[in-house]
Formats: C-alpha cells, sequence, structure tokens
C-alpha cells in the first residue's frame, strides 16, 4: 500500500495550478499579480499562447517583470503559466539516479517535488470512514546559484517560492473532500540542501545546487464511497 500513497500523493501534485493572473502596467513596466506562487527570479514562464518571458524581477504576491524572449511577443499580461513541478519518489538513491538520467537540463526538472520513499503507513478497518494515513516526507526543490548567491539571497530567491508551493501543496489538500483537512505541517528551509540538512546526510544524494524545503505533514484519505 506505501505504493498507493505515492500514486495518490503523485496525482495531486499533477494537479496543481500552475496558473496565476497578471496585469501589464505600460508605465512602470511590470506585470501586477495577487499571488506570484512559486515564480522567481531566472526562470521562464510563458502566456496564453505560449510564447516565453524571463522573469528579471519579482515582488512576492505583488508583481513580476518579464522580459519577452523574441522582441515580436507583447507584454506580458493575463493568465501567466508557471513552470509545471517535476515530480520523483523513492529513497535517497533511487530518486538521486532517476532524476540524473531524466534530462540533462535542470531547467526541465526543477522545481521539484520529491516524495521521499521511507513512508510510514496506517490502514484502517471496514468500519471506518478512513482509507490510511500516512507520514509524508516531501522535498521542495530548486536549482540555486551558488557563485553569487548569499545566503539570503538563496532564501529570498529559492527558499520562498518553494515554500510558497509547500503552501500551494496543503492548500490543494485541504480543498479535496476525499482528504482529512491538514491542520499542521512543519516546513524546514535550507539555503543549501545538502548542507545544512541532518549534518549532511543528503549530500550529493541529488546531484545538482538546490535549495528549498521539506514539507513534514500527515496525509488522511476518506474511503471514496464515504460521504463525509
Amino acid at each position: 500500500m506505501k505504493s498507493e500513497v505515492s500514486k495518490v500523493f503523485k496525482t495531486l501534485v499533477s494537479q496543481l495550478d500552475n496558473t496565476i493572473d497578471g496585469v501589464y502596467n505600460s508605465v512602470l513596466m511590470r506585470t501586477y499579480v495577487c499571488e506570484t506562487k512559486w515564480a522567481r527570479i531566472g526562470k521562464t514562464v510563458s502566456n496564453s499562447v505560449g510564447q516565453e518571458y524571463l522573469i528579471t524581477d519579482l515582488v512576492n504576491d505583488t508583481y513580476v517583470v518579464g522580459v519577452p524572449t523574441d522582441s515580436t511577443y507583447p507584454p506580458l499580461d493575463g493568465i501567466i503559466y508557471l513552470p509545471v513541478p517535476y515530480w520523483i519518489t523513492g529513497t535517497k538513491t533511487s530518486a538521486n539516479r532517476e532524476w540524473t538520467i531524466a534530462d540533462n537540463n535542470l531547467l526541465d526538472k526543477t522545481p521539484l517535488v520529491w516524495l521521499l520513499e521511507l513512508i510510514k503507513y496506517k490502514s484502517f478497518g471496514k468500519e471506518s470512514t478512513l482509507e490510511f494515513e500516512s507520514n509524508l516526507r516531501v522535498f521542495i526543490l530548486d536549482e540555486t546559484n551558488i557563485t553569487n548567491f548569499y545566503v539570503e539571497d538563496h532564501r529570498e530567491q529559492v527558499v520562498m517560492p518553494m515554500q510558497n508551493l509547500a503552501d500551494e501543496i496543503v492548500k490543494l489538500i485541504n480543498e479535496n473532500r476525499k482528504f482529512q483537512r491538514v491542520l499542521d505541517y512543519e516546513i524546514n528551509s535550507f539555503s543549501r540542501f545538502g548542507s545544512e540538512v541532518e549534518n549532511g546526510m543528503f549530500k550529493n544524494i541529488l546531484d545538482a545546487n538546490l535549495s528549498g524545503v521539506e514539507l513534514s505533514f500527515r496525509l488522511v484519505k476518506y474511503k471514496e464511497n464515504c460521504k463525509c
């Protein structure tokens, strides 16, 4: 049943809304938004017709500055599509192998949502309205600049967007009636993944320079025929 938990959580991640709504201000040459979600400087986003823009500036939940990758593109306005999170699950060794060989381009496999497959699982009998509960550890990571970033840069430009992504995952679960609401969860942040977590326990597990957060929470799923 551990594989079932992984499939359920993978489905949840695939349902994340990767869009934000923007209104372009031609005077200030920026696109105002109500939320930035996991948008971040240095990442490419696209508009409703697939034209791409590089984010060069951003204030959380306020505005983004998107520079068109082609000079013929109009200003960034309307629905904005963020990069879809890349999903993996597995132990430290298996996840590293799968993620490393998946794609040579780091930008194509970040941001990353990694469910650590050391899953604690509890099932319930026929009389219960619950199907399972499981304590999950999820690493939500993105590439970072180890050459030019100070600690504050890592945390502002990478960790904060990844915390926003973690919050979006919790929000998605809480809006789904198939699951018990997540009333509390833990966020552990680190500016350099592998050098700040568990005395380097994760060092070199994922072969890239990454920053982000660890999301820990209890996922409780109701049985499908339960009217709760």
